[in-house]
């Protein structure tokens, strides 16, 4: 399944939606606007109910993310302390992330290494714009897309830091 991030430029709360291959919205994000640290909510576009959400810890040294999915915390995802390329790591799943950050392009692997989704970044857009193909049916592609909206808000944190 093949999923488009398109990030406005200009939202104060950091609201966009996630569209399927038809341009369909699939999913909309939505920022808190005043809170400590990052915060974003995951929403079905159908429904309007809450499927996730993201919120930074702060006062941490490296960026550190917490997904909730179906109100449960499923993962945290926490910046290695790297001095030639970042990485980040996916605690309680079991899951992996490898790739060029920098670039945007990386892969989610599970515990057995299988590829759960490859996430690319879309140049030549107005805006931050991303293709997540989520490989494995059996995984409800939104906690693949909270997962990815943290690594993503992680990345952020540690750029603007």
């Amino acid at each position: 399944m093949k999923l488009y991030m398109k990030q406005k430029v200009f939202s104060l709360r950091g609201d966009f939606d996630i569209y399927d291959e038809n341009q369909v919205p699939v999913y909309s994000v939505q920022g808190k606007l005043m809170s400590f640290g990052r915060q974003l909510r995951l929403y079905d576009s159908a429904t309007g109910e809450e499927l996730a959400h993201i919120k930074q810890q702060v006062m941490t040294l490296l960026p550190k993310m917490h997904v909730f999915y179906q109100n449960e915390r499923i993962a945290t995802i926490s910046k290695k302390l790297t001095f030639f390329k970042q990485q980040y790591e996916i605690d309680t799943l079991g899951w992996s992330v490898e790739g060029d950050f920098f670039a945007h392009d990386y892969t989610v692997f599970d515990a057995q290494g299988r590829t759960v989704a490859d996430i690319n970044k879309k140049y030549l857009s107005w805006s931050d714009s991303f293709e997540v193909n989520i490989v494995q049916d059996e995984i409800d592609p939104a906690m693949v897309i909270a997962i990815v909206l943290a690594i993503d808000c992680a990345m952020d944190a540690s750029q603007n830091s």
